[in-house]
């Protein structure tokens, strides 16, 4: 068989067309480099070692992003099957190779994510520098060495950190008055934050995130203040901050977030936004225009009745509201008014309910059937229980189910009920629920527990005790009275 030709129908031989191969060399500097830019920041720098066409070609790299991945031990150990750990001298050195060899234009976005403190000043500063200088659109400086998640888990517990070290103090440079027409994204993690009086605002800056931010309400409220073009705010995690107030109109502002600032009493924004969220141990007084909020989400950490809240809190002055999540504590057997305001706009709910009664029963899982009251162009339905206390799986001595009328709900098309122990009431809710939505499609009940923060304990601790009992009740009684089989009871039991 010949290579390069090939035998025609009538014997002639004709020689193959030879594809023109295209190396990465021959592509043009400013495609090259758009390549370039698609790679992480050490796979870019590896590619200098191919030709001398590329030693230089990433120098324009736009996404600098330097953490613990992008700046790893270049060997492996076969014995762990990790990279070495990297230490913070390792982790400055191979930055500061990085940026003494960039040009410094073109830069879309820099991150610096590794745990550095204010001993660290210098060198932090020499990368802010850097930042200002090739006029960084998008810049994340995150020093807390950790994933947010923790700071969840630990402030939600009310435990006080112990800080070893003292936090890197942002350079003021940052805040002059001709360093940050061109920012457009600030996100600053574990950092002391000190705005100088020359602060003049980032005229361009449409996301701003703090988050484990040393900084005081004076400061918040200037920052918002000269920050006109905001579309984007998150304020997590800071422990000093007690007031977000800003009577200045934040016009373009569609999304808020505010989670665990343990010290925090009240939010008052001249503002409306489309979305919400919030997180801490206590209600805080909050004050925003819901004319345009579509989309609430709130985790409340002490004792709190979901439906008083819902029906007589912040999301009825919201008229316009599609989508609530909600987490609350209960302990304690729900009022609810006769003449609840309709969410005639809301289409899905998820509710997440940690339920502690340990001694004497006073909720009544029942009584969430009064969801479909008030929302009765609801669409989906998550309901995610924990049950904390003594648990017994519905039996006849526990007396006769309750079965009353069923509130006729034309638009519920999907139900999920987690945490499903099967006891009496999340018995009678789940076939209250059944027989009420006569456009039901979907059904979904697991004893599992889904609890989102992972506020809930692991499954180990309940899958022998109650994930069994939830399971068999469940398929006893609720798939039992299912004529349209449009239930499934998920099993909690793993197959071999």
């Amino acid at each position: 068989m010949m290579r390069n030709s090939e035998q025609c129908p009538h014997g002639a031989i004709a020689k193959r067309r030879k594809v023109p191969t295209i190396s990465l060399c021959n592509l043009p500097t400013d495609i090259l480099s758009m390549i370039l830019s698609l790679l992480p920041i050490n796979d870019a720098v590896r590619t200098s070692l191919l030709s001398k066409k590329l030693k230089h070609a990433w120098c324009s790299h736009s996404n600098l992003t330097f953490d613990k991945g992008t700046m790893r031990k270049t060997y492996f150990r076969p014995s762990t099957g990790y990279y070495g750990l990297l230490k913070d001298k390792e982790f400055i050195t191979k930055v500061d190779a990085v940026l003494h060899q960039h040009s410094g234009m073109g830069v879309e976005h820099m991150e610096i994510k590794f745990g550095l403190h204010s001993k660290h000043a210098d060198h932090i500063d020499r990368w802010v520098n850097f930042a200002i200088a090739s006029r960084t659109k998008e810049f994340v400086i995150n020093l807390s060495g950790r994933p947010k998640s923790t700071y969840f888990r630990e402030l939600s517990c009310g435990n006080k950190r112990i800080t070893r070290e003292e936090p890197y103090n942002l350079s003021s440079q940052l805040f002059s008055p001709s360093n940050g027409s061109y920012l457009q994204c600030l996100e600053l993690r574990t950092v002391s934050l000190q705005l100088p009086s020359d602060f003049k605002g980032f005229l361009n800056l449409k996301s701003l995130s703090l988050v484990d931010v040393r900084i005081t309400d004076e400061d918040v409220q200037s920052m918002l203040s000269k920050c006109n073009l905001l579309e984007f705010l998150e304020i997590a995690y800071c422990r000093m901050v007690t007031r977000i107030r800003m009577l200045h109109s934040l016009d373009r502002l569609k999304h808020l977030v505010v989670d665990i600032c343990p010290k925090l009493q009240e939010i008052e924004l001249n503002c409306s936004p489309t979305t919400l969220k919030y997180a801490g141990p206590v209600i805080p007084s909050i004050s925003v225009s819901t004319s345009r909020l579509t989309n609430i989400s709130i985790v409340f950490l002490t004792y709190q009745s979901s439906l008083s809240y819902i029906a007589t809190g912040f999301p009825s002055t919201s008229p316009r509201l599609e989508t609530l999540t909600l987490l609350c504590y209960e302990h304690e057997k729900t009022i609810v008014p006769e003449r609840p305001f309709k969410f005639t706009y809301l289409r899905n709910l998820r509710l997440e309910l940690v339920i502690s009664d340990y001694e004497i029963r006073k909720t009544d899982v029942l009584d969430y059937a009064y969801l479909l009251k008030i929302a009765p162009f609801m669409e989906t339905l998550e309901l995610s229980m924990w049950m904390i206390g003594w648990h017994r799986p519905y039996c006849k001595e526990d007396g006769e189910l309750r079965i009353g009328l069923p509130h006729k709900h034309a638009h519920l098309k999907s139900v999920r009920i987690s945490g499903f122990f099967g006891q009496k009431d999340q018995v009678e809710l789940a076939l209250h629920s059944l027989r009420s939505s006569i456009a039901l499609e979907k059904m979904e009940i697991t004893p599992k527990l889904e609890i989102s923060n992972n506020l809930a304990l692991h499954d180990c601790c309940y899958e022998k005790e109650h994930y069994v009992g939830g399971h068999r009740i469940a398929t006893e009684f609720v798939c039992k009275a299912d004529n349209r089989n449009v239930v499934n009871v998920v099993s909690p039991v793993r197959q071999p």
